[in-house]
């Protein structure tokens, strides 16, 4: 008979070991984030040799390219071919966050509809701060984004390319690194136009008005006009997915829609 705990009955919760045996070549790419962090190497500087790297990692060939095939593939570096070639430090950005972030979703079988509810709360915030933060280079870009909206309203592909600089930049204007670069991954997943989503000219001025209107309120400083602003687009974003394209606001999220 098993005893009853000394507790009252309640069974003791030990939080899991998220440790786990690491492989060889994932420590040797932490080693080399490290190397990158520590000493402060900025985009585009050479790294060590394959064979310097051998010899100081004490390991073979074939696990150290897979060590730099993990980096590759997440944006930490860029492997030039060629006698004078090598790993080179990259600079990873948003696109490769929403790479992993949909891998992710996909193994989760996270909808699209769940990552829309995510911008519909986080961004009206994040205007909000941006008003209050009052970053007038940011603030500038914000508002250039808008111009090269209104120049490319009847080009769909630079009317979007701008309104990617818009998103970005009004949550970079918040102040918080981490949530500019989830905010912007997350934007790059809910675009849509790889599941045929499309914007077309009511549309898009649509979008350039709710813009303009977050973007007023932004440059006035009031935070709670910036917050309204940008749940209304957000709202409207929202209808407009469901009623146009309701197969997408409803299809689980896949990775190669994200990362082609």
């Amino acid at each position: 008979m098993v005893a009853e705990p000394a507790n009252g009955g309640r069974v003791a919760r030990r939080r899991p070991d998220a440790r786990r045996p690491q492989k060889v070549s994932l420590a040797i790419a932490q080693r080399i984030v490290d190397d990158i962090t520590d000493d402060h190497l900025a985009p585009g500087t050479k790294l060590a040799s394959e064979r310097d790297m051998m010899a100081r990692f004490e390991t073979g060939r074939g696990t150290l390219r897979e060590a730099l095939r993990f980096l590759e593939m997440n944006g930490v570096i860029r492997v030039k071919a060629g006698p004078q070639g090598g790993p080179i430090v990259s600079e990873p950005d948003a696109h490769d966050l929403a790479g992993v972030l949909g891998l992710f979703l996909q193994l989760k079988g996270m909808p699209f509809k769940a990552l829309v509810a995510a911008r519909e709360v986080l961004e009206p915030e994040l205007a909000a701060q941006a008003a209050e933060a009052a970053d007038a280079k940011l603030i500038a870009e914000i508002s250039d984004s808008i111009d090269g909206m209104r120049e490319f309203l009847d080009d769909e592909q630079n009317f979007l390319a701008e309104n990617d600089r818009f998103h970005a930049a009004g949550a970079a204007a918040a102040g918080n690194e981490l949530f500019a670069l989830l905010i912007t991954s997350l934007h790059l997943i809910t675009d849509g136009m790889p599941l045929g989503v499309s914007y077309p000219p009511p549309r898009r001025k649509a979008v350039l008005q709710a813009h303009e209107a977050v973007c007023d309120a932004i440059k006035n400083g009031d935070a709670e006009g910036a917050r309204w602003a940008m749940r209304r687009h957000m709202r409207e974003f929202r209808r407009y997915i469901v009623e146009k394209f309701p197969m997408v606001y409803e299809r689980p999220v896949r990775w190669r829609d994200v990362a082609p």
